[in-house]
């Protein structure tokens, strides 16, 4: 059995006539014949019945014709496939996200990228406390969007664009102070609190000595969602990006403390960040220049 045969016993099947399939396909009437007793010998079953001048599908012909034209569609996939890969289309991107920098724009250049290059598989992950860089360094990823320090070049060279930033404030929850007095205002006041904490960071940054404060008393998590549920649930205190929390401090539910130890607002910059020596194809290419635009724009706002 050939793709030929099949090809030949489906628009047999479409037309109705081998006269008119043969036309079709610019072979002979006696070679479309030749073709279908072949394709009937091999799988023993009589696949059109003879209605004068039409041909029609007996039972086992029809239900065998959706297989076929499915194992048709299959093949010109592998070929359109092929065609995708000898363009230099990646079959595969990995990007990589920590769940702080979530931004509608990351899902909206992944949407695009993918209408482009519908072929090409585009695989999303998110991480946290930077796993995402440690990824990228591993070769487990192609591009990862993350907050960056400057330190960081120092772990490989990179190719970097801001993307964004976000403030990093000190907030708990306000059952944790008596109603209608003064929030603390130094961190020796919070002593009787714990300190919500990453559990640990892949790349080692002393947030105690950031802080200017060793708190006898933790609680670390795992992520940024975990350590809001303890925020939530009168856990502790601790830092954590104002937009993770926005809605919780408008209605009052979580208070940012203004420590006197931290007389300056923190913001974070996030940054789309490639290996200098990792080629991305097309698909990568114009993805990044995709969320280079939101850089670009984000550049503009912040000058």
């Amino acid at each position: 059995m050939t793709l030929e045969q099949i090809r030949v016993f489906i628009t047999v099947a479409q037309l109705g006539s081998i006269a008119a399939a043969a036309e079709t396909l610019h072979k002979t009437q006696s070679a479309l014949s030749i073709a279908l007793k072949r394709l009937q010998d091999e799988l023993n079953i009589e696949l059109f019945h003879r209605q004068q001048y039409r041909l029609s599908l007996t039972v086992a012909g029809a239900k065998l014709l959706r297989h076929c034209e499915y194992l048709v569609k299959q093949q010109n996939h592998v070929l359109d496939i092929a065609k995708h890969l000898a363009n230099g289309i990646e079959s595969k991107i990995d990007v990589i996200y920590e769940t702080v920098c979530h931004d509608e724009a990351i899902f909206s250049a992944i949407s695009k990228a993918h209408q482009r290059f519908p072929l090409t598989e585009f695989y999303l992950s998110s991480e946290n406390n930077l796993r995402s860089i440690k990824r990228l360094i591993d070769g487990e990823g192609d591009i990862a969007i993350s907050p960056w320090m400057d330190q960081f070049n120092e772990l490989a060279d990179f190719e970097t664009l801001p993307f964004s930033r976000f403030k990093i404030i000190i907030a708990a929850h306000k059952k944790q102070f008596p109603k209608n007095e003064p929030l603390p205002k130094s961190v020796t006041e919070l002593e009787y609190l714990p300190l919500l904490m990453p559990q640990s960071l892949i790349f080692q940054l002393d947030l105690e000595r950031l802080l200017g404060f060793v708190s006898p008393l933790q609680i670390r998590t795992n992520d940024l969602w975990a350590q809001k549920a303890m925020l939530m649930n009168g856990g502790g205190w601790g830092c954590i990006p104002s937009h993770l929390i926005e809605h919780e401090l408008k209605t009052g539910e979580l208070l940012e403390l203004k420590l006197e130890e931290i007389s300056y607002d923190a913001y974070v910059e996030t940054r789309i960040i490639k290996l200098l020596n990792h080629s991305l194809g097309i698909a990568g290419k114009e993805m990044w220049q995709t969320l280079a635009s939101k850089a670009a724009n984000f550049n503009l706002n912040s000058e």
